[in-house]
This record gives structure tokens, sequence and C-alpha cells, in this order.
């Protein structure tokens, strides 16, 4: 009898286990991702554009906040001249509201207008070219005020491009969520 209850409890905290591994999980955020794949001619390989947004906004007094990442990575065995991640943010605001990915002077802004406008963010890009087969940048999208921004509008994309030292070629593709 002993023996029996050592077991019944050992696998009543075996089952419990999962329960509380589900409710360390209560307050994730989940994201919205895309990878969009090239394969370069000749067997040279494969670059792949990556981009990741969350899914939901955080709320941070007037505005909302989207963590982003972007790379552009090259699979292969070929020597990589430079490797590039090239990105930028779409939303339809109105009024006063801006946009902005946290990279310097990227910002954009509605312009006073009173009507819904896609506004986009300036381009901006990391790029390698130090013989590095990847390239990658994070960092959060800012829109304010909120009441400006109409929901659900955020699409988030990423170029990726390659040139390989064998090639007189860029390559490029692009992802976006």
């Amino acid at each position: 009898m002993r023996t029996k209850k050592i077991v019944n409890k050992s696998l009543l905290a075996l089952l419990s286990v999962p329960v509380l591994s589900l409710s360390l999980f209560s307050g994730v955020s989940f994201a919205d991702s895309q990878a969009k794949s090239l394969t370069i001619p000749g067997g040279q390989g494969k670059l792949t554009s990556n981009v990741w947004r969350s899914t939901s906004p955080t709320s941070s007094g007037n505005t909302y906040q989207w963590d982003w990442q972007v790379s552009a990575v090259y699979s292969g065995s070929k020597t990589v001249q430079r490797v590039r991640a090239s990105w930028k943010s779409t939303a339809s605001l109105r009024s006063s509201a801006s946009i902005s990915m946290g990279v310097s002077a990227d910002g954009a802004s509605a312009g006073g207008s009173s009507s819904w406008q896609s506004i986009s963010t300036k381009e901006k890009y990391w790029e390698n070219s130090n013989g590095s087969k990847s390239s990658d940048w994070r960092s959060n999208i800012v829109i304010g005020p909120k009441k400006d921004y109409r929901s659900g509008t955020i699409v988030t994309t990423n170029k990726a491009q390659v040139k390989l030292s064998s090639d007189p070629k860029t390559y490029e593709i692009s992802a976006g969520v």
C-alpha cells in the first residue's frame, strides 16, 4: 500500500507540471513572421529574407509599439561580397499621427490630414561587407497618437540582397507581414 501511495503522489506531481508550465506563458505575445527564399542560379546557394513582428502592439502612454526583427541570410559555399537587409513599415494614419521603426531619422507622419492615409517609414538598411553570410537588425515600431492609427493596418517588409564575389549580379528577395 505504501508503494502505491508514493506512485500516485509522483503521478499527480507529473500531471500538474504541464498545467503549471502553460500558466508561465500566459502573458507571451505571439508574432507574425515570414521567410521567403530565392535559389541563386548556377547552384550558387540560396538567399532568404526573414521578417518578424509581434502580432499585437503594447500600449505605452499614447502610443502603440511592436517589436520587430529582420535578416538577410545567404546559404551556400560562395564568398559573399556584401549582404544587406532593408526594412520599412507602412500603416494607415491620419491627423498628427507618426510612425517610426526606432532607427535614426526613419520616421514619417500623416501631415495633419483628417483622412486616412497610407504612411511609410523611410527605408533603412544594415549591410555586412566583411565576408559575413548574414545581416540583421531589430528594434521597435512606435505609432502615436493611438486614436489616429487605423487598427490592423501595420505592414512590415524586409528586402534581402546578396552580392557574391563570383557573380556580377546582385540577388534580392522580399518578405512581409
